[in-house]
C-alpha cells in the first residue's frame, strides 16, 4: 500500500454537507473503501458471530448438569442398605425431632399444616354469611341452637319434676329466640350448619334473660309418630296443644286429618280426663266456701306461730293424715339423723291423731278442724283416686295461708 505523493504540503479535505466524508486509500492507482482500512479507529470484523456464543453456551450448560449428576449418584448410596441408619435417623427426627434433619422437618411440616389451615380458614370464611342453621323466615324465634346434657341442665335449675332415669345418657336441646340469647363465645357454632355444639349448661344459658322449659314424652316411641311445632310470632299462652288423628271411635287412624284433643287424651285414644260427678261437685263446693268464710281468722291464727319458727323469713310446709304418718316419722328421724334443722317446719296435720304424733316428735303443728273434717283419715289406695284428691287439697290449702 502506497500513499500519494504530497510531501510538499498536507492535504485537507474540508466537508461540504452535514456528514463528513470517510478517508480513503489507495493501492496503486485505485481508491479501497474505508472498510478495509486496518489503521487506527477502523472497523475490525468480530471473530466470533452471536450464534456461536448462544450454541457453547448451551452445550456448556449441558456438560455442566450431566456432571453434576453424575457427581452425584457416584457420592450418594444406590440404597437404604448401604445407609443401614439413614431410615432410623430419619424416623427419629419425624417423631423426636431435634438435629438439622428434625428442624427442616418441622419446617417442612409446619408450612403444610399452615398452607391446610388457611384454606379451611378461607372456606370457612367464604361460607360463613350463607351457612347459617336457621333461614331468616324462623329468625323471629329462632336464631340458634345448642346441646346441655340433660342431668346438668336438671342439676343446675330446679325444675320440680322428677328427673329421668335416662337423664344421664341424654341431651337437651335450647332454642335462642335472638341474637342477643346466643352463648357469648360459641355463637357462631351455635348460628352455623354442621354438629350441634354441646354446651354446659351455664354457658348455654348464660345470656338467657328468660327460659321457657319444657317437658315432652312419648310413653309409645315404638307405636307412636310424634312431631313437635313450634309457632313464633304467636300469643306466649305457656300451653301445649295436643293434636291426634283419629276416627269416629276415638281410635288412632293414620287416615284420617289431625285434630285438636285433650291434655289427657293417650296415645292409643283413650282419654284419662274423668269427669267430676255431681256430688264431687257439691262436696268441693262446701269446702272452698268453708275455706273462705274461715280465711281472715285462720291466717290471724297462723302469723304469730309464723313468726315464732321462722328463720331467715323462710318456713318448712308439710302435710299428713293418719294414714301417711309413718312417711312424717321417716321425714323428721332421716333429718335429724343428718344433722338437719327442723324448727322453723310447720305441719298441718289432717286430724287429730296426727297432730298428736307429730307434737310428740317435737314438730310445730296448726290444725283447723273446719279446713280438715273433709280429708279422709286412710292413705290413698293409689295414685290419682279419691283420697289422693283430697289429700292434694290440703297440700294447696297450707301453702296458700302461709304466702
Amino acid at each position: 500500500i502506497t500513499l500519494p505523493r504530497h510531501t510538499a504540503k498536507q492535504q485537507h479535505i474540508l466537508p461540504t454537507t452535514s456528514k463528513c466524508r470517510p478517508p480513503t486509500m489507495r493501492r496503486g492507482n485505485q481508491t479501497l473503501p474505508s472498510s478495509s482500512r486496518t489503521g487506527g479507529g477502523a472497523l475490525q470484523k468480530p471473530f466470533i458471530g452471536t450464534a456461536t456464543w448462544a450454541i457453547l453456551l448451551v452445550f456448556s450448560s449441558l456438560i455442566s448438569f450431566y456432571a453434576g449428576v453424575w457427581t452425584a449418584l457416584a457420592v450418594a448410596p444406590s440404597s437404604l442398605n448401604e445407609c443401614p441408619d439413614c431410615r432410623r435417623s430419619c424416623l427419629d427426627a419425624a417423631e423426636f425431632g431435634g438435629g438439622e434433619l428434625g428442624h427442616s422437618l418441622e419446617i417442612i411440616t409446619g408450612r403444610k399444616i399452615r398452607k391446610a389451615l388457611e384454606t379451611q380458614c378461607n372456606a370457612y370464611e367464604s361460607k360463613k354469611d350463607s351457612s347459617h342453621r336457621f333461614p331468616d323466615s324462623v329468625s323471629h324465634f329462632a336464631n340458634g341452637l345448642a346441646r346441655v346434657g340433660h342431668k346438668e341442665l336438671f342439676d343446675q335449675y330446679d325444675f320440680g319434676v322428677p328427673m329421668s332415669d335416662r337423664a344421664h345418657k341424654q341431651d337437651a336441646l335450647i332454642l335462642y329466640d335472638s341474637q342477643s340469647s346466643l352463648p357469648s363465645d360459641k355463637n357462631v357454632a351455635a348460628q352455623l350448619n354442621g354438629e350441634i355444639p354441646r354446651l354446659s349448661a351455664e354457658d348455654a344459658t348464660e345470656n338467657c334473660d328468660v327460659m321457657n322449659a319444657m317437658f315432652i314424652e312419648n310413653p309409645a316411641r315404638a307405636r307412636s309418630r310424634q312431631c313437635l311445632a313450634i309457632v313464633g310470632g304467636q300469643y306466649q299462652s305457656y300451653h301445649i296443644q295436643r293434636w291426634m288423628r283419629l276416627n269416629s271411635e276415638e281410635k288412632p287412624d293414620a287416615n284420617k286429618p289431625l285434630q285438636l284433643v285433650g291434655r289427657w287424651r293417650r296415645n292409643d285414644g283413650n282419654d284419662e280426663f274423668l269427669y267430676p260427678k255431681q256430688r264431687a261437685i257439691d262436696m268441693h263446693q262446701e269446702l272452698l266456701l268453708t275455706y273462705l268464710n274461715h280465711l281472715k281468722s285462720t291466717k290471724q291464727n297462723l302469723s304469730e306461730i309464723l313468726k315464732n319458727i321462722a328463720i331467715n323469713n323462710t318456713v318448712i310446709v308439710v302435710t299428713a293424715n293418719m294414714g301417711q304418718s309413718e312417711l312424717l316419722m321417716n321425714l323428721i328421724c332421716s333429718s335429724r339423723r343428718r344433722g338437719l334443722d327442723t324448727k322453723n317446719l310447720l305441719v298441718f296435720p289432717t286430724d287429730v291423731h296426727t297432730k298428736e304424733l307429730a307434737e310428740s316428735l317435737g314438730l310445730t303443728t296448726f290444725y283447723d278442724d273446719h279446713l280438715m273434717r273433709f280429708i279422709p283419715k286412710e292413705e290413698s289406695a293409689r295414685y290419682g283416686d279419691r283420697t289422693f284428691a283430697l289429700i292434694m287439697i290440703a297440700k294447696v290449702v297450707c301453702v296458700q295461708l302461709v304466702n
